[in-house]
């Protein structure tokens, strides 16, 4: 009997940070993490948001998968920040409230030592708690 992978490989942190999330056709928009592993993360926009980002009602599903590209901060020490550039795939969408929607994103790809930043961050995130 087949089963949905398990997504939940890697520990996630709690967030708040400014990630600017993009599409294939260049619409763009600035939204908030609500949590981040290295593996991937979850973003939350509002409805009007995510239509900007996933066109048509796309249906979300694992073998035609909708790409995004992520940009953001995160910081190496207290007063210094590197940024971070990424392909994600969009795993799931979830309405929260009547204008709130969590995006969940899986890295499929890093520029440079994004995934290194990444996991130093969640690393010490995780040792602090």
């Amino acid at each position: 009997m087949g089963g949905k992978p398990n997504l939940r490989q890697q520990q996630r942190i709690s967030t708040r940070l400014s990630v600017t999330v993009t599409n294939e056709e260049g619409n763009s928009l600035t939204c908030q993490t609500a949590n981040l592993s290295r593996a991937g993360m979850m973003v939350e926009c509002e409805s009007d948001r995510i239509d900007a980002l996933i066109s048509d009602h796309r249906t979300i599903a694992p073998k035609d998968p909708v790409a995004l590209d992520v940009h953001f901060s995160v910081p190496v020490v207290t007063v210094q920040s590197v940024n971070v550039a990424a392909r994600c795939h969009v795993v799931h969408l979830r309405r929260i409230s009547r204008k709130l929607f969590h995006l969940g994103l899986q890295f499929s790809h890093f520029e440079g030592n994004g995934h290194d930043y990444v996991d130093q961050f969640v690393s010490r995130k995780l040792a602090d708690d």
